[in-house]
Parts: structure tokens; C-alpha cells; sequence
């Protein structure tokens, strides 16, 4: 779309469009979508696509998805469509505090990027930061910035014929450091989490994947997107990992790093904290969550170290026997007590008094402190929904999964653009006094 109108896909004819669609949509296609999308009744040319094997219909909550007939692909699709409910990602009451704007926007972001971006002007950075999420081409953006004052107001651009054109604003992303966005974050990220009682006592640790910029087949079984490789996250795919430290209180991502689709969890754990640990304050402290994923003795030692608070995760059971049966047996017994607990010592009274023999864990190995740590770990659990919602609000709306760049570099450069906007719009509410569109940025107009 642009200039606000709708354009009919080139190829021209319902169902190969409808194919596109159901293949290229991030979370598919359903048939209500696919009414809007094309303003007519789709339901019978989509069940025929499916019966003909053109495309995949899974159920989904009680309605069809039509999806990608990769499984990798659909499997995406499927887990992406989960994380984009509303419910996740809008306050319960927005409206009492209206809108945001987006040339307001700009302005907030160009008060701090004047003193961190060096590599280009902060105006064009700015415009930048506005494309994640109108989701524009080059050129596309060089034509909203023109034909709206506003923005050009906000972007210190006298006139249309003062905006840059496309290719050069193509040369301003090239040339952007990812890690001048990274101290825009943090000068953003410090202003917000002084202002919020609870910031800064709890920290969640995740990541998620996304999707080269390949064109064919061939590209992805030759591996030449550079810094792209074959992964397993929900599955198999062809591209980067992408992880956040998130403040769970605020649900701010403070950090975030990008490595090659087959680096494992564990080992992208170090850098991760290191640029978090270099970057905030962390003595009010008081723990890290984590998934399975980042179950590691190494990463526990590591998180102790550097940040002076332990490291809870959940319990990887594919390491040990013994843990699998801690961790099942501690299922059982939060699943049983549905209040909850007030301290973990008052669930080890209510374990099974079982010595740790019985677990098949020795005096003074490791494994004894497990049981202990998984307790925490449970108790603290509905800290980490919070990343989640912030992945979801990443992708939804500034286009964190949406990568149209092939350099290494530049997919960074889009990966912390992303974050970088999405704190960019809370800082915006808080300065605009509008707390409860903090973490709303589907309020922003």
C-alpha cells in the first residue's frame, strides 16, 4: 500500500494471490483476512487451494489458518499468529490517554540520538527508526516523508525537495552502527527505568529466530546469505537468532544481540550479559530467569559473576535423570498447591521428604542445589511471560521478523533498530505524560 491505497498483487488472479499470501504472511492467512484483504468472498477458492495441495490448512482456536506447505515454515507461521493477540500486547484501558504520534515520536528519539549517532546525521536516523514501523521501502519512505509536513517539521526538513532521496537513505542505513543504536537504547532505556518503582529487580533472558532474506531455494541450501545458517528454534530455519535481556517489571528490552542461526542458547548467554552487565547499573538485582535453554552450570557461574544475582532457569531434563525426576516432582507439587508459596522453604516442607540419593544425585554435587533453585524458579515463572509480549510487540509492530537486508551488518542494523523504536515510542507516553500507552505502540499514529 501507499498514498493510503489498496493495490491488487500483480499476479493478477484470486487464488495465486491468495497462495502468496498464505505463504508470505508471517502468522498466514485466514479466511475473514483474506475477505479484507481482497474484498470478496474467499472461503471456496482457499478450501480449494488445501485440497489440491497448494497451500496448508491447520486448525488454529477454532478456525482455519491457511499456511506454507513447508512444515518449518507453516510451524512458524503458527507460532507467530500465537504470540500476535491482542490481549498480549494492548493495556486493559488505552483509551483514557488517547494516541501517540509518530512526529512526536521523532522528536523524542532525535533529543537523545543527537549526542550517540555519529555515523550519519541523527535526522536521518530518525527517519530510519519511523520505517520500522511503517514497514516502507527506500523509496516509499523518501515519499511519506515528502508529502508530510509534519514530519519534515520534526526532521528540521524546510522543505519537500530537502528530504534525502531513497538511495541515500539506503546509504544512511549501510552505514548506521549498530552499536550507536545500542547507546541510544540505553540512554532511552536509563530514563524509563529511573521513573518506574520496580525497574531493575528482575531481568528476563530469551531469544527467538528470524528468517533470512533469500530469494530461492538454492540460496538457502548453498548458505549464501552472509551470517545466515540452518537453526533449530520451534523447529528447523534458515536464519539468525536474536536475544533480549527484558526488565520485567517495565518490559523494556535493555539488550539485545544477534548471532547466526545455529548458535546454540547456551553460548550466546556470555555476550549477552557482558553488553548488559557494561551498560546498567545492576545492584538492585535480585535474580535472571530463564527457559531451559539457558540451563548451564557455565551460565549460572557466569551470571553470578557479572551481575551478583543467581541465574534461575527452568530445568533442562535432557541433562540427567535425576533432574527430570526434580523437575517432575516439583511440577507436581505447584500444580497441586494452586495459592502458591510464600518462601521455597516452605514447598521443600511439603516435598516428599526423599533423600538425594533417591534422585541419583550425590552430597556436594552439583545437581543437589537443583532442587532448591527450581523451586525459585517456579515461584518467579509468570516474570518471564513478559519477554514474550515484548517479542510479539517487536515483530507486530516494528517489524523485527520483516528483514529485507542480506549484510550481516545491516540485518543487525535492523534487528536493534527495532528494539530501538519500540523503546522509543514508551519514552514518547512517558514524556507525554500517557502511562498507560507505555506499552502500547499500536496506539501510534
Amino acid at each position: 500500500m501507499d498514498d493510503g491505497t489498496a493495490v491488487f498483487h500483480r499476479k493478477e488472479d484470486t487464488k495465486p494471490t491468495l497462495k502468496h499470501l498464505a505463504f508470505t504472511r508471517p502468522s498466514g492467512l485466514t479466511p475473514p483476512e483474506a475477505n479484507d484483504l481482497l474484498g470478496r468472498r474467499c472461503y471456496r477458492p482457499l478450501r480449494q487451494l488445501a485440497e489440491q495441495g497448494e497451500i496448508h490448512a491447520a486448525d488454529w482456536h477454532n478456525t482455519t489458518v491457511y499456511a506454507h506447505n513447508w512444515p518449518s515454515q507453516r510451524d512458524d507461521q503458527l507460532t507467530q499468529r500465537e504470540t500476535d493477540q491482542p490481549t498480549d500486547v494492548t493495556p486493559d484501558d488505552p483509551a483514557e490517554d488517547g494516541y501517540l504520534y509518530r512526529d512526536e515520536l521523532v522528536a523524542t528519539f532525535l533529543s537523545v540520538a543527537v549526542s550517540q549517532i555519529q555515523s550519519i546525521t541523527p535526522e536521518r536516523a530518525a527517519a530510519l527508526v519511523l520505517r520500522q514501523f511503517e514497514g516502507d521501502s527506500f523509496d516509499a519512505l523518501e515519499r511519506r516523508l515528502r508529502r508530510n509536513h509534519s514530519f519534515r517539521e520534526a526532521l528540521e526538513y524546510t522543505e519537500p525537495e530537502d528530504v534525502p532521496d531513497g538511495t541515500s537513505l539506503w546509504r544512511a542505513f549501510d552505514e548506521l552502527q549498530p552499536d550507536e543504536l545500542r547507546d541510544c537504547l540505553q540512554s532511552m532505556c536509563g530514563e524509563l527505568l529511573a521513573d518506574h518503582e520496580h525497574a531493575g529487580e528482575f531481568v528476563v533472558i530469551d531469544g527467538t529466530h528470524i528468517a533470512a532474506w533469500a530469494n530461492t531455494r538454492e540460496e538457502i541450501e548453498n548458505g549464501d546469505v552472509e551470517g545466515a545458517s540452518w537453526g533449530k528454534h520451534e523447529g528447523s530455519f534458515y536464519g539468525y537468532k536474536v536475544f533480549l535481556v527484558v526488565d520485567a517489571a517495565s518490559e523494556l528490552p535493555v539488550a539485545i544481540t544477534m548471532e547466526t542461526g545455529k548458535r546454540n542458547d547456551t553460548t550466546a548467554f556470555e555476550p549477552l550479559i557482558e553488553d548488559f552487565d557494561e551498560r546498567y547499573d545492576t545492584d538492585n538485582l535480585q535474580a535472571a530467569l530463564a527457559d531451559a535453554g539457558f540451563d548451564s552450570q557455565d551460565n549460572r557461574e557466569f551470571c553470578q559473576e557479572k551481575l551478583d544475582c543467581p541465574l534461575l532457569t527452568a530445568i533442562n531434563p535432557r541433562r540427567s535423570s535425576s533432574l527430570k525426576q526434580i523437575r517432575d516432582d516439583i511440577k507436581q507439587l505447584f500444580e497441586e498447591r494452586e495459592e502458591g508459596f510464600d518462601s521455597p522453604y516452605d514447598a521443600l516442607e511439603e516435598l516428599p521428604q526423599q533423600l538425594l540419593s533417591d534422585y541419583g544425585v550425590e552430597a556436594g554435587s552439583v545437581e543437589e542445589t537443583y532442587i532448591f533453585q527450581a523451586i525459585k524458579e517456579r515461584m518467579h515463572r509468570h516474570l518471564r511471560a513478559g519477554v514474550e509480549r515484548v517479542f510479539s510487540r517487536l515483530k507486530s509492530f516494528t517489524g523485527l521478523d520483516r528483514v529485507r537486508a542480506r549484510k550481516e551488518n545491516n540485518v543487525e542494523t535492523h534487528v536493534v533498530l527495532s528494539a530501538v523504536a519500540l523503546v522509543a515510542a514508551s519514552l514518547t507516553a512517558h514524556r507525554h505524560d500517557k502511562p498507560g500507552l507505555i506499552r502500547s505502540p499500536g496506539r501510534l499514529i
